[in-house]
């Protein structure tokens, strides 16, 4: 494991050092969920977006617990009364899950209204039977510069196994450059999953 934890280490500084020269932004989400029936699970995400667009991400319990993952990949922006950013991206997965994956960030705003979607298909190296599609795909409504609202879905497809929708809703506060959306998928049912996120970007 602290072979693992070295080399992580590693990669990240080199991805780091392929934009450091050309930071503009750089990015760390905090996720933090809470389930009835399973243990807390804690998600870090940093990302970083150079001036020529070369992206790079760090997750960790993403695509599975106790695993890792880096991406990089090229964002495409645009500014304007419709903003928009895609993000296509190759990862490395590692850890309790080990693979590779192939992965997209699409984020659209216009007047108050916003759009996300992360889509992704992972690849496990111990065969097609680990291998899964997942998109997380949200839509919003920002009322004030403080508060915004929406819903929210996730979709998971593992391979040979049905398709798993899961539905909630969405409330999230801004606070200078700390933004903290809050998560409920499944308020009606008894499985209901609670997930909380301190995110700051710079």
């Amino acid at each position: 494991m602290k072979v693992k934890k070295n080399l992580l280490i590693i990669i990240w500084s080199i991805l780091m050092q392929l934009n450091a020269n050309a930071q503009t932004k750089i990015g760390f989400e905090n996720y933090n969920l809470s389930s009835k029936n399973d243990p807390f699970v804690w998600m870090p995400i940093i990302h970083r977006v150079g001036k020529k667009g070369l992206y790079t991400e760090f997750r960790y319990n993403y695509e599975e617990r106790k695993t890792a993952s880096v991406y990089i990949g090229k964002n495409f922006s645009h500014d304007s009364a419709l903003s928009y950013s895609i993000t296509p991206m190759l990862g490395w997965v590692f850890g309790r899950f080990n693979g590779g994956s192939v992965a997209l960030n699409a984020d659209a705003d216009y007047k108050k209204f916003f759009i996300s979607v992360q889509t992704q298909y992972t690849a496990s190296k111990n065969g097609a039977s680990e291998n899964f599609f997942y998109t997380w795909a949200e839509i919003g409504y920002e009322p004030v510069k403080w508060f915004y609202t929406g819903v929210s879905t996730q979709l998971t497809k593992v391979y040979k196994e049905r398709l798993e929708t899961e539905y909630g809703v969405l409330i999230g506060f801004n606070i200078k450059k700390i933004n903290i959306p809050v998560y409920v998928f499944s308020p009606f049912d008894k499985k209901i999953n609670l997930l909380i996120g301190i995110n700051l970007e710079l």
